[in-house]
């Protein structure tokens, strides 16, 4: 009837994660890096240390349909000892996404 690991409610709701973000998140590649805006705000993401001005480079993990969770991974210190840490946002908070090159 119903698999193990898939959200059973999923298609009685089916655009519970609607908008642009989620859209594309939900057909994005693990390791795909974005630059992250959210909603009510006019600049992406930094997550640097003190007042980093820098966008951070988050690398997409995965998104989750059932609760609308994306998760990503970020470096805390780019160029420093890596000091790698999770992200994890509601798509529908997100207001865009920059896509960054793959690298070859």
């Amino acid at each position: 009837m119903f698999g193990l690991g898939k959200c059973w409610w999923c298609e009685l709701l089916p655009l519970a994660c609607e908008g642009c973000a989620c859209s594309i998140l939900r057909n994005a590649r693990e390791g795909q890096e974005f630059l992250i805006m959210l909603k009510g705000t006019a600049e992406f993401l930094a997550l640097g240390p003190g007042q980093s001005p820098q966008a951070t480079e988050f690398s997409f993990v995965r998104f989750k349909e059932e609760s609308c969770c994306a998760i990503f991974t970020f470096s805390q210190q780019p160029g420093a000892v890596p000091a790698e840490r999770e992200f994890i946002i509601d798509c529908r908070s997100i207001a865009a996404l920059s896509p960054l090159p793959f690298p070859l």
